[in-house]
């Protein structure tokens, strides 16, 4: 016996079908697209130029949206900019003029009180070369967090889990830490390390 499937009630079975038969590929698609990044617009007025004079021949503004910072903190970035090479030129070279053009819509745009783009961060492999020594690590915290914390000991007496302290670091770094994405993995497996330690 066939069964013939017309009208409405056979448009919905063939779409019920493609549907199943599209769902599986269409969420491994989903499942392996790059993480969503912040979309960035570039400026209007002077501070227009300054951007692409100073800073786009190195790279993009959209990285500017991971980040909620104070001008002071801005002006370390730019400042480390100044004496970075990055294989296209030396450093970032900028004017004092253009810098304060620039550290007013950084502020404006992206200051403490504006809410950062959160970043997925991607927990890497690391390999036994790749662990930190204890001095090592010390000297991490000291340049990423010595500026807030007067004691390193508030830092690394608090029992967080790896998980805990990827959310920590994270967000500091969101919000001004000098600490490289490449060395927080590290930094965590140390840190979770010691809590491990105290907990045997």
């Amino acid at each position: 016996m066939s069964i013939r499937l017309g009208g409405f009630s056979g448009r919905l079975a063939v779409l019920a079908l493609a549907t199943v038969l599209v769902t599986p590929a269409a969420a491994q698609l989903f499942a392996n697209r790059r993480p969503d990044r912040p979309v960035v617009t570039l400026p209007d007025g002077p501070v227009r130029a300054v951007i692409l004079k100073s800073c786009t021949q190195c790279h993009g503004i959209d990285e500017y949206g991971y980040y909620a910072m104070d001008r002071a903190s801005w002006l370390a970035v730019i400042e480390r900019m100044k004496v970075t090479p990055s294989g296209v030129v030396e450093g970032a070279v900028i004017s004092d003029a253009d810098r304060e053009l620039l550290l007013d819509w950084l502020v404006a745009t992206f200051g403490p009180n504006t809410e950062p783009f959160p970043r997925q961060y991607v927990i890497p492999e690391l390999g036994d070369d790749e662990l930190l020594a204890d001095a090592d690590a010390e000297a991490l915290l000291e340049a990423a967090c010595g500026a807030c914390h007067s004691s390193l000991t508030a830092v690394t007496g608090t029992s967080l889990d790896a998980n805990q302290w990827r959310a920590t670091l994270t967000g500091k770094i969101a919000t001004g830490a000098p600490l490289l994405i490449a060395d927080t993995e590290p930094l965590v497996q140390w840190l979770a390390g010691r809590r491990r330690g105290r907990s045997q």
